[in-house]
């Protein structure tokens, strides 16, 4: 549930105090923090990100600044699918994926990977479960501890049968990781973000704008946890 909290936590300090419905089910207030300060570049570097990169420019830069400037994750906006098949090769590549019908429902699914096994299972409604559905054979269940390699074809197995196959209409992989190697399918995205840690109290949330696969534009802004 780990991750999840800090997408919601970092989302929530984004947008600041603008309510919208992303659809992951699960509403966490975060804790309380203020802005130090924000900024925004339209040209120059920052962080060692330069305006005019491509995407795959930029995600090695990140990559090779992650430990660094702590950078646990990258946060990619809109990778949202409803084709199981897109997900083949870059399921692994990522550190979740969020099942559930296009309307949005309590009981969609959420999986967190972690040492490319399986972390933990959740429902959108918070419940933790030690694997989904329930009652089927192994090779159509999701466990803890399953090796991220199977889950694609658990999935597949998962989606032909009939109770579950609505639970496929929207397939989202927001989170990256970003020990794996970049994703052509990244490049559509016009919007990354991640956290970088200053020091105990404070991180900065940076925002990439992209425009046809090109950096334009860096919101920064800086918390300070009270």
């Amino acid at each position: 549930m780990k991750k999840l909290y800090i997408f919601l936590l970092v989302s929530a300090a984004f947008f600041s105090c603008k309510k919208e419905n992303t659809g992951n089910g699960i509403i966490i207030d975060p804790p309380a923090a203020k802005i130090i300060s924000q900024d925004t570049l339209t040209s120059g570097q920052f962080l060692g990100l330069t305006i005019g990169q491509t995407s795959t420019g930029i995600y090695a830069t990140i990559q090779a600044n992650k430990t660094t400037q702590q950078i646990s994750y990258l946060n990619v906006v809109g990778n949202v699918f409803t084709q199981l098949d897109s997900l083949k090769d870059r399921l692994p590549l990522y550190t979740s994926i969020l099942l559930d019908e296009q309307k949005g429902t309590g009981t969609g699914i959420q999986i967190y990977f972690e040492n490319d096994k399986v972390k933990s299972i959740w429902t959108n409604d918070g419940i933790q479960l030690n694997k989904w559905p329930v009652g089927n054979s192994t090779n159509a269940t999701i466990a803890v501890n399953d090796q991220i390699s199977t889950i694609y074809q658990k999935l597949v197995n998962i989606k032909k049968i009939a109770s579950y196959a609505n639970k496929f209409e929207r397939l989202s992989i927001f989170s990256k990781d970003i020990n794996k190697v970049y994703d052509p399918a990244m490049s559509a995205s016009t919007q990354w973000y991640f956290t970088s840690v200053i020091n105990s109290r404070q991180y900065n949330v940076v925002q990439l704008n992209f425009n046809a696969n090109t950096l334009t534009s860096i919101y920064s802004t800086i918390y300070e946890s009270e």
